[in-house]
């Protein structure tokens, strides 16, 4: 039997955030006034799962000391939130033998929204109060999800263990103000319903005797307010990466008000990674720490060895052999020739490209210029026509060596005045001196060459016809 009080209580109502899975979690919710004990099924959607008589209280009624809000029958606290919470014993008894109450216990349930999400993270919170006239304090009150209201026939503790229990176990006994119990889990069924009371046995339970003014009573008792369960989304970061360069790893589902830290140190929604490796990002949402991660595989850069640009003599060498070296196992291999092989012949001017893939490797891409010694390597137009119209505007020169060969050349009039001068192979002549337009006419040049990695040197000259 449950030693009662009698006297009348209240209620309220509240609305939820839409994020709770608890409707009515604050007890603000009332299908009449309660004006009685055990009257917890009047907080709309809550209910008692066992034959414990759980209460609701609230200030709609208003009168102090029964059931109201925050005088009543328990003690004086205001709510938490709004006007109503409910209360269970965690143990009661008549006598100091009785304590801890043989497994009696008290509990309130509420059906979720919808339920939970297997492999979805949850946080759970509720703030509990301990009644003045409780002679006990406990440690533990914890909360329970299942897929089905945990009933039971008689008074005693429900056999299960919650997901979410007081986290350090110190003592529950603030009879002022309001305790938080909160946790997080992961679920592991699709459970429907949220419970909370106190799940130990008597052989389990640990309590202390606390101050009181109402020395002949002999239980714990607690007020609950304001039970929430949230949906806590874990940070996104996508497939596993496979790159050649540097990848940027981002947090694809980001939360604006959150902090999110890598494993790296870095913090932010977004870093850079250059190495292989695991990288993982932690976010703490309502005291939550949820994370992911992501596999990073950086392949390695195929090193292609082939040799420097070459001038050949193709007039006494038909052939000249190209070789790319140091290729990785399983190398495919293609040229601008068209040719597969690590090597190809060549025997004539040109640049030669190579462009090499292998597993687990990032493709590379070289190319080697060959000039031909044979063939004389600078060509000299014998006429431009500098009329602005786009074609042969300008003359110069065109050495045909290797690129860092070095030219420079000087244009004379038929009375040997020096008239422009060049000294880069890109430098041309537009038929001007000093900016102002020269005649038709014929005019002599002169030049120097010089090809370092020959050692080879020329003084070519000739002529230029100036038409207008």
């Amino acid at each position: 039997m449950r030693w009662v009080l009698l006297f009348l209580t209240w209620s309220a109502w509240w609305t939820t955030a839409a994020q709770n899975l608890v409707p009515n979690g604050d007890f603000e919710q009332y299908t009449q006034c309660p004006d009685y004990v055990s009257q917890i099924d009047r907080a709309t959607g809550w209910s008692r799962p066992t034959e414990g008589t759980s209460d609701y209280l609230n200030a709609c009624l208003g009168q102090p000391y029964s059931l109201s809000v925050p005088g009543n029958q328990f003690g004086d606290q205001a709510a938490r939130s709004g006007n109503g919470y409910a209360g269970f014993y965690c143990f009661y008894g008549f006598t100091a033998a009785d304590v801890p109450g043989e497994d009696d216990r008290e509990y309130v349930t509420h059906a979720l929204s919808s339920p939970l999400v297997p492999g979805q993270t949850y946080a759970v919170e509720f703030f509990v109060s301990l009644g003045d006239v409780s002679k006990y304090a406990v440690n533990d009150i914890g909360a329970l999800l299942s897929t089905s209201i945990p009933q039971r026939s008689d008074e005693l503790a429900i056999t299960g263990t919650p997901q979410i229990s007081h986290a350090d176990l110190s003592l529950l006994d603030d009879k002022t103000g309001w305790m938080r119990i909160h946790g997080c889990f992961v679920a592991d069924s699709a459970y429907a319903y949220i419970t909370i009371g106190n799940f130990r046995t008597a052989a389990t339970t640990v309590y202390q005797e606390v101050a009181t003014n109402f020395p002949l009573t002999y239980f714990s008792y607690y007020y609950v307010d304001d039970v929430s369960v949230h949906a806590i989304e874990a940070p996104e970061l996508g497939a596993d990466i496979v790159t050649c360069s540097t990848a940027q790893l981002t947090v694809q589902n980001p939360d604006p008000n959150a902090i999110y830290s890598w494993s790296t140190g870095e913090t932010g929604t977004t870093i850079d990674v250059d190495s292989s490796g695991i990288y993982r990002v932690w976010v703490d949402a309502m005291g939550c720490v949820v994370s992911d991660s992501v596999t990073v595989l950086h392949h390695a850069p195929i090193m292609l060895a082939l040799p420097g640009d070459t001038a050949v003599d193709f007039c006494a060498t038909r052939e000249l052999v190209i070789s790319v070296d140091s290729l990785p196992a399983g190398a495919d291999v293609t040229w601008s020739t068209g040719a597969t092989s690590p090597s190809i012949s060549v025997n004539a001017a040109g640049t030669y490209s190579v462009s090499v893939t292998a597993p687990d490797h990032c493709p590379a891409t070289a190319s080697v210029i060959i000039n031909d010694r044979c063939s004389t390597p600078l060509y000299a137009p014998n006429a431009f026509t500098p009329n602005g119209d786009g074609i042969n505007d300008a003359w110069r020169p065109v050495w045909k060596a290797d690129t860092n060969s070095a030219l420079e050349f000087t244009v004379y009039d038929r009375w040997g005045r020096s008239l422009f001068h060049g000294a880069s192979p890109e430098a041309s002549w537009d038929g001007t001196t000093n900016g102002t337009p020269l005649p038709s006419g014929v005019y002599a040049w002169t030049g120097h060459t010089w090809d370092p990695d020959t050692g080879e040197r020329s003084d070519p000259r000739g002529h230029v016809v100036l038409v207008r």
